[in-house]
């Protein structure tokens, strides 16, 4: 709420309001400074109009004027002679307006000539009172500015790497339509009645990634169900010679995840194990909801194949699925383990699930990543 009320604050829109509120605190502080000295608040008063249009004339000159064409230039040299030669100007204003408004009126003994207009060290003591307020208002002028450009690098931080998840989300569908095109395609080759079921899973599938995976987040439970819809048409493809295990454990419903996230596991298991398995073969998935924590273990089967994780770092769908974990959880949020032994593949998956509206990351006010997700 705070973080809002800035904002709007520094919204050109509120411009007038807060340069107000600033001149009317400044006159109410001096106003109180000049009334407990003098204790006459009409001479107060007085004094404080006198020397106010010198006051944000002088502001305004070098919030305007000086910061962006020397400060923000790094004309220092410049700056610094500005700096002295308006000190006399504004310091000499100031004793001007005091000299005609406040003196003729509360000061009828005053002696012009022990106190003439030209003084240059009364000039500058007045130049000094100027320059506390310059100043202040040159402090709040380079924080606000300050401010904003951190907002904006962290807007255009922001716009990066959604667009980057967008992307990495766009190459997932080509990615898993075109090995599930070549399912069907082996299945029309060989004159199969499982074609029209192939066909029929493929819509289902094709209706999930193309529209309800067109979200931040779906429930684990679509997930999960297109995980098995995906089971199935492989199995379609392999008959008897693939054994699946498939398990789930704890409460699957009310919690959400980043859609196309698991799928690519479950596909790699059967791209880089099964498919290159002329025996029998087995895949084993399991997984395990434990409060807000998600452990996902996919296992299989190889022959005599070449490393699988060197494939994997060549694979198009596990590298995005890298990817957009480190880009929606950040580096220290997963865990994804990879075990390569001579006959068998096997990875672990620990993520962080999402509650409805809620991210475990916004609990811990760090809001970042739910903006990206």
């Amino acid at each position: 709420m705070q973080g809002l009320q800035v904002q709007q604050l520094l919204n050109p829109r509120y411009r007038l309001l807060t340069h107000l509120l600033f001149w009317v605190s400044y006159t109410l502080f001096s106003l109180f400074s000049q009334y407990s000295y003098s204790d006459d608040f009409f001479r107060a008063w007085t004094y404080v109009l006198s020397i106010l249009p010198v006051t944000i004339l002088a502001t305004y000159f070098f919030i305007y004027w000086v910061v962006p064409q020397m400060l923000d230039r790094k004309k220092y040299l410049s700056l610094f002679f500005t700096f002295m030669l308006m000190a006399l100007i504004f310091g000499y204003l100031r004793r001007w307006s005091l000299h005609i408004i406040y003196v003729p009126t509360f000061r009828p003994e005053y002696n012009y000539a022990e106190n003439p207009l030209f003084d240059v060290g009364k000039a500058l003591t007045n130049a000094v009172q100027v320059y506390a307020v310059v100043f202040a208002a040159m402090i709040i002028k380079l924080l606000k500015r300050n401010y904003q450009q951190e907002q904006v690098a962290k807007d255009l931080a922001k716009e990066k790497l959604d667009a980057e998840l967008k992307f990495l989300k766009g190459q997932i569908h080509p990615h898993f339509l075109f090995n599930t095109l070549n399912n069907l395609y082996s299945i029309t080759m060989q004159e199969s009645p499982r074609a029209s079921e192939l066909v029929m899973k493929l819509s289902t599938f094709l209706d999930y990634m193309l529209y309800e995976a067109n979200v931040a987040r779906v429930p684990l439970r679509k997930e999960v169900e297109q995980m098995k819809n995906l089971i199935e048409l492989e199995q379609l493809r392999y008959g008897e010679r693939l054994q699946v295990a498939f398990s789930t454990r704890g409460n699957i419903s009310q919690k959400f995840i980043p859609p196309l996230l698991m799928l690519p596991f479950v596909e790699n298991a059967f791209k880089h194990g099964v498919s290159r398995e002329v025996e029998l073969s087995f895949i084993s998935i399991d997984f395990h909801v434990k409060e807000n924590r998600l452990v996902l273990q996919v296992e299989n089967s190889k022959g005599g194949v070449a490393p699988q994780n060197e494939e994997i770092s060549k694979g198009i769908g596990l590298k995005n699925v890298r990817r957009r974990l480190e880009l929606i959880y950040g580096p220290k949020k997963y865990d994804l383990q990879v075990f390569d032994e001579e006959e068998t593949f096997m990875i672990i998956l620990k993520i962080p699930l999402f509650e409805e509206g809620v991210s475990p990351v916004d609990r811990n006010k760090k809001t970042l990543v739910s903006k990206l997700v």
